[in-house]
């Protein structure tokens, strides 16, 4: 007699709950990009203009406006704005430094082609020489520059976002693409040395560079490092920031967060410290310090 076979039982598998926790992380950022908000919007105005004064196409540039027209330096930063990437190192240490050694050993450019030519001898020897003269030549050789060229601060701020969508289309590029961003914020710049405060940056978002990611990650700000995702994330901050001072921009926004975004603790806070400010050194050392449970960009 055959032994009586048993039935076998399979155990069936319980599927997990997935716990969504998204909503504690959208709260998690939400709650860091107030507290930056409260820290920066306690920085003087003065103090907002002396970061800008730092930025190195400042440092290194307003030299030059003792030598030339307005329209000429205008198009020397937007050209020289266009090819600042992939450089030989650090924009300060490399980049603009040597653009004005060229300069103060040239005779002053009395043409948008003279300046091509001089600019040309530059960008040869830099990374990427090929597409920085293509790039060059591109912009010195459109109608925009010979409109900015005979153009008055008042009326580059008039067209301020004009001039922005033109740039673009004339470099083949979308108006928020990096490059095309940090030129207008080079153009900017120019205005700012002039005095010339009117024109409207709003549209206008954060170069999306590496340091401004090093810092929206360090900060917690973001849930992912998608560019157009951060700059969402600094469009928002910077409105914040203007309901308690409407003359905030995206140019000074920016210039901090490039100047700060690599420091440790001890070079913030000397860095505020340098700025008369040490207390916003302090808050912003600590609220850096505070690290999330919940780590919101991954990298790939």
């Amino acid at each position: 007699m055959d032994a009586e076979e048993k039935p076998v039982f399979v155990p069936i598998p319980h599927k997990k709950k997935r716990v969504d926790i998204s909503h504690v992380m959208n709260e998690d950022i939400d709650v860091k990009r107030k507290r930056l908000v409260e820290i920066f919007k306690e920085i003087p105005w003065k103090t907002w203009e002396d970061i800008v004064r730092e930025e190195p196409e400042w440092k290194f540039m307003n030299l030059f406006l003792n030598y030339c027209s307005f329209g000429p330096f205008a198009v020397l930063m937007v050209a020289t704005g266009l090819n600042d990437y992939q450089l030989k190192g650090k924009a300060g240490k490399v980049y603009w430094p040597e653009v004005r050694r060229l300069l103060e050993f040239s005779p002053t450019s009395n043409s948008p082609r003279e300046l091509f030519n001089l600019l040309e001898s530059f960008y040869q020897k830099e990374h990427l020489n090929t597409m920085k003269m293509r790039r060059l030549r591109r912009f010195l050789d459109s109608p925009l520059v010979d409109k900015l060229w005979k153009s008055s601060p008042q009326e580059v701020s008039a067209e301020f976002l004009n001039i922005w969508r033109k740039l673009g289309g004339t470099m083949g590029q979308k108006p928020e693409d990096k490059t095309i961003c940090f030129a207008m914020k080079c153009l900017g710049i120019s205005l700012l040395m002039m005095g010339e405060y009117k024109f409207d940056f709003t549209p206008i978002p954060i170069p999306v560079d590496s340091r401004v990611v090093i810092f929206t990650q360090k900060a917690g700000l973001c849930a992912n490092d998608r560019e157009q995702e951060i700059r969402a994330v600094w469009s928002e901050i910077l409105h914040m920031l203007q309901i308690y001072n409407p003359n905030i921009t995206m140019i000074h926004l920016d210039s901090l967060i490039w100047q700060i975004a690599t420091m440790n603790d001890d070079q913030l806070e000397e860095y505020f410290r340098n700025l008369n400010v040490p207390e916003i050194g302090n808050n912003l050392s600590t609220f850096l310090q505070i690290k999330s449970k919940i780590n919101p960009i991954k990298r790939k």
